[in-house]
């Protein structure tokens, strides 16, 4: 165990650069309930953080391209688009107005746009703040699970997916960081590092079969130093999958927050022979940092 340096830096004498002042947060909007989980915990991550709002709301268009519609089909389309756009402005009022109350600087705008579409809005608005929240997809809603890969890969932005049902917010009390030793991992690490640092506990966890694997106790005297009250576990493989051994531990104690590194692997290969990143996106009851 290592506990917290006697003597380090306070909160006001920290890098003022390790703190995130933009957070984007990213709703779409269609015929599903709203998340109220993803929007209340994107307030109040900014109030505790002191930072500015910037909320992109899509209301998901529907295109049915090349295919040509009778009048009656026409009106059914624009019908459900007509809603939707409504549905996104009163949402969009929903959210500037409890983030206002709760002192929290908001932006909001509302777009229509077709997923693909929506996918490079997102990206475009994404590369311009500190960290992204994103609603976790919802089982076979899959549209919704390529929007948020697409921002994983392309926006070059931590993403923080918050679970439909979290209702916990923004708690730092014990946060997990999975650790392969690899590139996505460590700049995961350096991306949650403003959190890490207000954690009350962080647990290192490897999934190795390795008894001797020291990265772990390596990354733990890295965070020591930022004054991180760090612990370290090697977990060995349950059938062969760091996915399924990392849900199954995160799932035997309360955890706040989880900060991994996305896809080590290629998509193909992770949908292939299965992958941490597609077992967390799917099923995680945890919010997740990711960064690429």
């Amino acid at each position: 165990m290592m506990g917290r340096r006697s003597g380090g830096r306070s909160d006001r004498e920290k890098d003022p650069c390790m703190a995130y002042k933009t957070i984007q947060l990213l709703l779409t909007v269609n015929e599903n309930p709203q998340a109220e989980a993803v929007i209340d915990h994107a307030i109040e991550f900014a109030r505790r953080e002191g930072a500015h709002l910037s909320v992109l709301a899509n209301a998901q268009r529907v295109d049915l391209p090349g295919i040509p519609l009778l009048p009656l089909a026409n009106a059914i389309v624009a019908e459900i688009n007509d809603e939707r756009l409504a549905k996104a402005k009163s949402l969009g009022g929903h959210v500037e107005t409890a983030a206002r109350l709760a002192g929290v600087n908001i932006d909001c705008a509302i777009v229509q746009l077709a997923a693909d579409e929506a996918g490079t809005a997102f990206c475009a608005a994404a590369r311009l703040c500190d960290l992204v929240i994103v609603a976790q997809a919802k089982g076979v809603l899959l549209a919704e699970q390529r929007l948020i890969e697409k921002v994983l890969f392309s926006s070059g932005c931590a993403v923080l997916v918050v679970p439909q049902e979290w209702d916990a917010g923004p708690a730092l009390k014990n946060v997990v960081v999975a650790w392969d030793g690899g590139a996505r991992a460590a700049r995961a690490v350096t991306d949650a590092m403003p959190l890490l640092e207000k954690a009350d506990r962080v647990e290192v966890v490897c999934v190795t079969d390795d008894v001797d694997d020291v990265r772990g106790a390596e990354l733990a005297r890295r965070l020591s130093r930022h004054g991180a009250h760090v612990s370290v576990a090697n977990l060995p493989f349950i059938g062969a999958e760091a996915g399924r051994t990392l849900m199954q531990h995160i799932g035997s104690m309360p955890v706040s927050l989880l900060v991994m590194g996305a896809y080590a692997h290629s998509r193909l290969m992770e949908l292939v022979i299965g992958g941490a990143t597609n077992v967390m996106l799917n099923e995680a009851r945890v919010p997740v940092l990711y960064s690429f």
